[in-house]
Parts: structure tokens; C-alpha cells; sequence
């Protein structure tokens, strides 16, 4: 008996330890990951960073794969358990939205390493691991869904915008925040998701900022978006077609800069990969002119759509529309160049975040000429309402579909409602 109990001792023990030693794999993979990027961490400089062998990493996860997948797992259960209990405690449809929106984002935030990785290197997941973690995320959206559903039925949610889209404007604002979110951030985690609970509170409910006038020229954008007009680049290179940029942006989008070699490139436009030296003197400069074009673009369209625009929240509307019809036309290069503009050097790096920024002082500029007009709500700092704006649009990029329900204008103007009843000036009395 005595025996038993000191193997059973012992094996509780060695059962800690493990368990421990599992979450110590995990963090350091986490920070990796986030740091050198997914494909160029290894398990042999995972396992050195911590001071064991990678025979002993291996003990606890049999694959780098399996390690990303434990990650994804664990950020989505994260989720699952901590919002699925907050919101048990209301049966008020506005209070569970915003019990929602405050769990969803403080545990985000909490945990944001392992949830950036979640976002933004799902696509390296293959097979079964990939399929454990969608089926997560399906769990996780038919919650949010149901919450907004019973808001329907109940007369408190808004029926003239389906759930679904209803549910894809929240996660793209929650989520967004884990891409920009910093501990020395002006607001704390709570007051960030006061703002957003307000902002789509205000947009998505009934009982708030829900007056007539509030959405001037509500119907898709009119405008017809010029065509993409590829620029020659300002270096000595040759310029590098269009055809080229397009089938290296979409290989990019789907495997990864990194995982994503000049033969593919070159097989899939039909040359040889000599051949495409001939345009291009490294794999880089074709990162680098997805990103410099993607963001020309878009800043170029949206200019030229505000041109003949006057009116504060004409020009909000519009600039919401134009974004979105000019990024899923560029879906690819405007994916890849979200997502791998890490991966510059440097120098070009700069520039292209200079472009960026450049852009995004649009943005708010526009919000803070509607907000100077008196016609966007004053409770919120212009700089989170541009956040949440461009939250609202980016992921978009991340789950349309061309053979989805609804075109990009279409949900321009469905985004455009939302946003626009939300942060309308109206609605901060109310929410």
C-alpha cells in the first residue's frame, strides 16, 4: 500500500512536471513564432532556447505542426470557455452583446501572442490539424451568432442586416486589435472594449442611433473603380508585369512568403525560373512591389472616389465602400501584402509602412472632418474610431469568397450601415 501510494505520489509528480514542462514548449514556440515568423522557427531552436534536447521537445509534441495546432486549440477554448459563461450570466440581448464584446477582447488582449499566431498562421495548419482548429472556430462563431440571433427575436438586434454579416463586422473589429494592441496603449483593455461595445452596440441594435437621415446615399457606390493600372518602379530593375505580381501575391496569400520558392512562382506563369531573373534579382522585390502597389492602389481609389465628395458623412460612406470594392479586387496582393509585409528588409520595410501610414492618415482625416462636423460621435477619440474602422474593413480580406452570398459592394454598403449608425453622433446619447 505504502508502495502504491509513493508511485502514485510519484507519478502526480512527474505528471506536473510534464504538464509543466509542456507550457514552458508552448510560450517559447509562441514568442518564436511571433518573432521569426512560423516557417523559419525550427523545433531544434525551440528545444536550445529552453535548455533541453529536441528528442525531449519532441516527447511532448511530435511535430512543429502539432505545436502551432496546440496554440490555435488553446486561443480558441480560451474563447469558447470564457465567453460562453460571461454571457450566461444576462438574458438582456444588449447586455450579452456587450458582456461579448468586453470577454472577447480582454482575453484576446490577455493572450495576444498565442492569438495573433491563431489569426495569422492558420494557413500552415494541413489535414487534420487544420480541420480541428476550423471546427473550433465554427463553435465559436455559432455562439456569437446564436447571441445575435436571440438579439433578432427579441426585437433588440436589427433584422435588415443578416447575423451572419452582423457577426463578421464584430470579429473583424475584435480581432483587429490583436494585430495593434500594445501594453503601453493609451486605453486599457476594458475601456478599449467599451469603445467598440459602443460603436457596434450603436450600429447593430434597435434602441440606438437608429434615426432617419443618419445614412446619406446608402445605395452601392456608383462610382466605377478604375481598373488596376500597374506602375513602372523606381529603381533601375525592369518592371515586373502584372501577371507575375498577381501569381506571386496569390502564392503568398495561400502558402506564405517564406514557403513560397521563385520555381513555383515561375511554374505557375509558365517560364522557366532562369527566366524569371529576368525581371526580378530576388524573391524580395516581388514582396516588395505587392506591397508598394497594393497600398498605391487603394489610397489612388479612394482619393479619386472622395474627389467630387462634400458632404462629412457622404465622404465617411464612401471611403468605406471604395476600401472594400478596391481591396477584394486586389484580394490576393492586398492579402499578401497585409500579412507578409514583415518580411522586407529593412529600408524597403520603412517605405512601405511609410505608404501605410500614409494611407491610414486618410482615413482619419476623412473621420476627423466628419467628427469636426458634428456628425460623428465625440465620446470616442478619433484615433479608435479609426481603428475600429479599419478593423471593421481589413478582415474582410481574411473570409470573403467570390462565390459568397453577397458581392464587395454589397457588403460595402452593408459595413457602411453599421459603422456609420454606430458612430453617427446621434447614437452616443443613446448607448
Amino acid at each position: 500500500m505504502r508502495l502504491s501510494r509513493a508511485m502514485s505520489s510519484t507519478s502526480g509528480v512527474a505528471v506536473q512536471a510534464d504538464a509543466s514542462t509542456q507550457i514552458r514548449v508552448l510560450e517559447r514556440a509562441a514568442e518564436l513564432f511571433s518573432n521569426q515568423g512560423y516557417a523559419a522557427t525550427t523545433t531544434r531552436g525551440i528545444a536550445a532556447s529552453l535548455g533541453i534536447s529536441q528528442a525531449s521537445l519532441y516527447h511532448h509534441f511530435p511535430s512543429k505542426e502539432k505545436l502551432l495546432c496546440q496554440l490555435c486549440v488553446t486561443s480558441l477554448e480560451q474563447l469558447l470557455e470564457a465567453v460562453q459563461s460571461a454571457v450566461d450570466e444576462s438574458a438582456c440581448p444588449e447586455g450579452r452583446i456587450r458582456i461579448l464584446v468586453g470577454t472577447h477582447l480582454n482575453t484576446l488582449l490577455k493572450y495576444r501572442t498565442g492569438h495573433a499566431l491563431m489569426l495569422t498562421e492558420l494557413r500552415s495548419l494541413s489535414g487534420t490539424h487544420r480541420r480541428q482548429v476550423l471546427e473550433l472556430r465554427k463553435r465559436y462563431k455559432k455562439l456569437v451568432l446564436a447571441i445575435l440571433k436571440h438579439g433578432q427575436s427579441a426585437g433588440s438586434v436589427r433584422t435588415d442586416i443578416p447575423a451572419n454579416y452582423l457577426c463578421l463586422a464584430l470579429l473583424n473589429i475584435l480581432n483587429w486589435a490583436v494585430l495593434w494592441f500594445r501594453r503601453d496603449e493609451a486605453l486599457s483593455a476594458d475601456q478599449l472594449a467599451d469603445i467598440f461595445a459602443r460603436i457596434y452596440i450603436g450600429g447593430a441594435t434597435t434602441s440606438a442611433g437608429r434615426r432617419s437621415g443618419v445614412l446619406p446615399d446608402s445605395q452601392p457606390h456608383s462610382r466605377t473603380i478604375p481598373p488596376r493600372r500597374p506602375k513602372p518602379a523606381r529603381t533601375s530593375r525592369r518592371p515586373v508585369s502584372a501577371r507575375l505580381l498577381d501569381t506571386a501575391a496569390a502564392l503568398f496569400a495561400k502558402k506564405g512568403y517564406a514557403l513560397t520558392s521563385t520555381r513555383e512562382i515561375a511554374e505557375q506563369v509558365g517560364i522557366q525560373k532562369a527566366s524569371l531573373y529576368y525581371h526580378i534579382e530576388t524573391k524580395e522585390d516581388l514582396l516588395y512591389d505587392i506591397c508598394k502597389s497594393s497600398l498605391q492602389q487603394i489610397r489612388s481609389d479612394v482619393e479619386a472616389a472622395l474627389k467630387d465628395a462634400s458632404n462629412p458623412l457622404e465622404r465617411t460612406g464612401i471611403l468605406i465602400r471604395t476600401h472594400i470594392e478596391s481591396m477584394l479586387r486586389d484580394q490576393d496582393r492586398q492579402s499578401a501584402a497585409l500579412t507578409e509585409m514583415s518580411s522586407l528588409s529593412t529600408e524597403r520595410l520603412d517605405e512601405v509602412t511609410a505608404l501605410r501610414d500614409t494611407y491610414e492618415s486618410l482615413v482619419r482625416s476623412v473621420l476627423d472632418e466628419a467628427r469636426t462636423a458634428g456628425v460623428l460621435r465625440e465620446d470616442v477619440p478619433v484615433k479608435y474610431l479609426c481603428l475600429a474602422l479599419l478593423g471593421l474593413l481589413n478582415r474582410v480580406l481574411v473570409w470573403f469568397r467570390r462565390n459568397g452570398a453577397l458581392s464587395p459592394g454589397q457588403i460595402g454598403v452593408l459595413f457602411a450601415t453599421i459603422y456609420l449608425t454606430g458612430a453617427a453622433a446621434n447614437s452616443s446619447a443613446s448607448v
